[in-house]
């Protein structure tokens, strides 16, 4: 007994030692960063029923527009409540990440999506401008002290 419990043991430490020294190789996962954009629940008639209904609307970053959001064979997605919205919004990864306070509270939010880095440089390649020499446009406040000095 003593004998086979003597090999065992040396077999375990064999296998043990063995798999110690593999060199495991991590997979490489693309790196993640976040896409923002706008997303906005507008209520609209929906002519064909005749039924207000509510869309979600996505934002275009380049023009600062916003686009209804579709499905594949192309038809506007409508909801009868605004709730709704938001949990499909959230069903296709997005996150919903900051309000804006300048609309009403169902209306327009900033979301955000991780993406590969590759996806971010295609989604933003023609956001990026450059130009040689800017302007500072003074804000509310300065000009409030310009006028009353």
């Amino acid at each position: 007994m003593r004998k086979l419990m003597l090999i065992i043991a040396i077999a375990t430490m064999t296998v043990v030692a063995n798999a110690q020294n593999k060199v495991t190789t991590a997979k490489t996962t693309p790196e993640m960063v976040y896409y923002y954009t706008d997303f906005s629940v507008t209520r609209v008639k929906d002519t064909t029923s005749g039924k207000d209904v509510y869309v979600p609307f996505l934002g275009k970053n380049i023009s600062l527009g916003l686009d209804p959001i579709k499905d594949e064979k192309g038809n506007i997605i409508t909801f009868e409540v605004p709730i709704a919205a938001f949990n499909y919004i959230t069903s296709q990864g997005w996150e919903l990440w900051l309000h804006d306070d300048n609309y009403n509270i169902i209306q327009r939010w900033f979301i955000r999506k991780k993406v590969t880095k590759q996806m971010f440089e295609k989604l933003t390649k023609d956001e990026m401008k450059t130009t040689t020499s800017i302007e500072l446009i003074p804000s509310a406040v300065d000009e409030l002290i310009k006028i009353t000095r």
